[in-house]
């Protein structure tokens, strides 16, 4: 009879022990496809929110002439690990006259102060991307009418639905912008567009009229730079946001940066955001620290449970191997019936393993995720503020994660079975076939 219908035949006459064997090796295996699968999915969660929430730093000149030039901007986009995107913008302040030369009315009631010379002027904010600034993304600010400024845009403005309302302005029409010192420093600009805010200025009676929402006018940075410099060529932008691919390189990013030449780092300063993404990254940590250690627990409890199940299964077989080898059967094919055996089982244990663990990971996985996800979302403040608020007002990519294992998780969890089979095996067989066939025998009797 040869070892694998010795391996079959003991494996149908024992059942009990054959069930319990299984029962262990399959429950082992679902929970490490579970594992896998939940870690997968929070990597898949880790590469959404980077995608999502992309870091960036900020170049900010303290004085106007000390800061970003065209050449300084090109070589930094040059760096590696920039994304390309930028927003470059610049502050100034003007004054607004109709096209006949008439003073524009500004909001002042709900100023704290009107300074003189600032009656009928307020903030300019100049950028390469409107819809990219600040007072969009964060502030609150909505385009309601028109189109959003871009690199393109020539002398253009968008300006408060109140301003427009209050000076009988629409989309399409001309007024006039000029330097607050130097009244002789004028250009005209067409309204491309209309915004509101949606959400209420809390600086209202004590901030100065030309910071107060109503009298603020976006425009593109030629206009910025004739109203700071009198010309519209190339010059120097108080501002720049630059966007990295992954927040974990923005140290290193930001070191090469420093090093470019032409920057005056005395009078300027680089900041770097990306708090949410870490804040975010932080709460999938938990997650997956707490998978990393019921895997470890999983495979050292899987470890020694079934050496000690073999060990206690093959002691009460040590008479049967005394007849093997009286029989002449040599111990390494003993041994190898008793792999066998055990290798049967698992293979059948890891079979049935995928159904189970299709079952039940996503159910697991996703209560899970959903739980972390909610942390997360409620780290980076990314809901409305309002009390109602219950969904998310930026998607980082979190909702569509399917909990699933791969085949490579399969993969490395049939290798992971196997190599245990193996080790547990030889190592419960081990105290016998070190035993000489004389001794196991004499036991015999």
């Amino acid at each position: 009879m040869n070892l694998c219908k010795r391996a079959f035949l003991y494996s149908i006459r024992k059942k009990g022990k054959t069930i319990s064997l299984l029962t262990f090796l399959l429950v082992m295996a679902t929970l490490m496809l579970t594992c896998f699968s939940i870690q997968s999915a929070t990597e898949t969660a880790n590469d959404n929110i980077k995608k999502a929430l992309l870091g960036y730093f900020t170049i900010n000149a303290k004085q106007v002439d000390t800061g970003i030039t065209e050449d300084v901007k090109n070589e930094i986009l040059s760096i590696d690990g920039l994304s390309g995107k930028y927003t470059l913008r610049s502050y100034t302040y003007a004054s607004y006259y109709d096209t006949d030369g008439n003073p524009l009315t500004i909001n002042t009631e709900d100023a704290m102060q009107v300074p003189d010379g600032y009656e009928n002027a307020g903030k300019i904010v100049a950028n390469t991307a409107s819809e990219n600034d600040s007072y969009f993304t964060d502030g609150g600010f909505e385009l309601t009418e028109g189109t959003a400024l871009t690199s393109e845009s020539q002398n253009a403005v968008l300006i408060h639905e109140k301003f427009a309302e209050r000076n009988g302005l629409s989309v399409g029409d001309t007024i006039q912008l000029s330097n607050v010192e130097d009244k002789s420093r004028i250009t005209l600009v067409t309204v491309a567009g209309i915004f509101t805010n949606t959400k209420e200025q809390d600086s209202i009676g004590i901030a100065p009229s030309y910071d107060l929402y109503d009298n603020i006018v976006f425009t593109d940075l030629s206009t910025a730079s004739y109203l700071l410099y009198s010309t519209e060529a190339e010059t120097s932008v108080q501002y720049g946001d630059f966007y990295v691919n992954d927040p974990d390189e923005i140290d290193r990013i930001m070191e090469a940066v420093k090093e470019i030449e032409g920057m005056d780092w005395e009078h300027c300063t680089l900041t770097r955001y990306d708090n949410d993404y870490q804040n975010a990254k932080e709460s999938l940590a938990g997650l997956q620290n707490i998978v990393f250690i019921a895997i470890t627990v999983a495979t050292v409890i899987c470890f020694l449970v079934l050496a000690l199940f073999l060990t206690l299964r093959l002691r009460g077989r040590i008479h049967e191997t005394g007849i093997y080898l009286a029989m002449g059967i040599s111990k390494g094919a003993v041994l190898a019936q008793y792999l066998l055996e055990v290798m049967l089982v698992a293979v059948i244990a890891l079979f049935l393993a995928y159904g189970a663990a299709s079952a039940i990971s996503d159910q697991i996985g996703s209560r899970l995720l959903s739980q972390v996800t909610a942390q997360t979302y409620e780290t980076v403040n990314l809901t409305d503020e309002t009390p109602d608020a219950e969904t998310p007002t930026e998607d980082l990519g979190l909702s569509e994660i399917v909990v699933a294992f791969s085949a490579e998780d399969y993969a490395l969890v049939w290798i992971f079975g196997v190599v245990l089979c193996l080790v547990s095996t030889a190592l419960a067989v081990y105290p016998i076939m070190k035993m000489k066939p004389k001794n196991i025998l004499s036991q015999m009797s």
